[in-house]
């Protein structure tokens, strides 16, 4: 069941046009924190991306299921503003979450489970000049891999809903940091936990998830 998860979810990040058109609408929120509040347009939208209304309805839909946008009928699609609260209701529901998923599934991990993770965490120490976008990515991928092996599908459906809305929480705060979305890739915390898990080391591997978790918030 594991493997068959991961290559689903894996296929799924092959980035669509509706996916990257999402990224750039999200981009343009985080980039122009003044205009929380603003009011996009599907048509204006469709004519600055040059494509059709399918992929720019499917992007605001997933928007809106993410929180970020709220469709106000026959006037567009408002921009959400983010309170503090906020993220620190993401952070806690991930960390509950998360490591949950970990309990349940400590006991029985397997060889080619962990291999998973350290197939993943090679792969990601590979990649170079990458941007926010990619890192979440990256980062993504581990924490929904490492959850899959609990093999519970009610904790990796909530799970994906606070990794969609998290995802604007770290672009955001990368943001304000250092005024680009360049960014860089750090594994250290999830090579860490790869570690923990090898030695056994329960207790230990749920300590620096959690940190992890509300380090990339």
């Amino acid at each position: 069941m594991d493997e068959q998860l991961m290559t689903g979810f894996a296929q799924l990040k092959k980035a669509s046009l509706a996916d990257q058109i999402h990224d750039s609408i999200l981009e343009m929120i985080i980039k122009n924190p003044s205009e929380e509040g603003q009011v996009l347009n599907e048509k204006r939208l469709m004519e600055l991306f040059g494509v059709s209304k399918a992929p720019v309805r499917e992007a605001l839909v997933k928007l809106c299921s993410e929180g970020i946008l709220i469709s106000v009928p026959r006037f567009g699609y408002m921009v959400v503003q983010l309170q503090e609260k906020d993220f620190q209701d993401i952070t806690n529901m991930r960390v509950m979450l998360e490591t949950e998923a970990l309990r349940i599934s400590f006991p029985n991990l397997t060889g080619q489970q962990k291999k998973q993770i350290s197939d993943h965490l090679t792969a990601a120490s590979a990649k170079k000049d990458v941007d926010v976008w990619q890192v979440w990515e990256d980062n993504e991928e581990f924490h929904m891999l490492l959850a899959s092996f609990s093999e519970n599908k009610i904790i990796l459906r909530f799970l994906r809903q606070c990794m969609d809305m998290a995802k604007r929480v770290y672009a955001q705060n990368m943001w304000k940091r250092k005024n680009s979305m360049a960014d860089s890739v750090n594994d250290e915390a999830h090579g860490e936990i790869y570690r923990k898990l090898c030695e056994g080391d329960l207790e230990g591997t749920l300590s620096i998830l959690k940190q992890d978790i509300i380090g990339n918030m």
